[in-house]
């Protein structure tokens, strides 16, 4: 099932063990030069979303690839 949130935009949450989730936002219109992102935020259990980043999509695999190679090394 795809979710949206309240303006509309597609959201993924994943459920982590402590009972809160990581929601990941695609925003079309970001403040980066109002090009798509990605906003990564926690839901917290009481509904409230922490503020996180918007990562422009140009830059995603950048980003993504710096994490996966952090989380490799020992």
């Amino acid at each position: 099932m795809d979710q949206k949130d309240g303006k509309d935009n597609p959201i993924k949450e994943i459920q982590m063990d402590n009972g809160e989730k990581i929601r990941v936002t695609k925003v079309d219109n970001s403040w980066h030069n109002g090009q798509p992102a990605f906003r990564i935020q926690i839901r917290e259990e009481n509904g409230h979303l922490r503020q996180g980043p918007e990562v422009p999509v140009s830059y995603i695999q950048n980003v993504f690839g710096a994490v996966v190679e952090l989380a490799t090394k020992g």
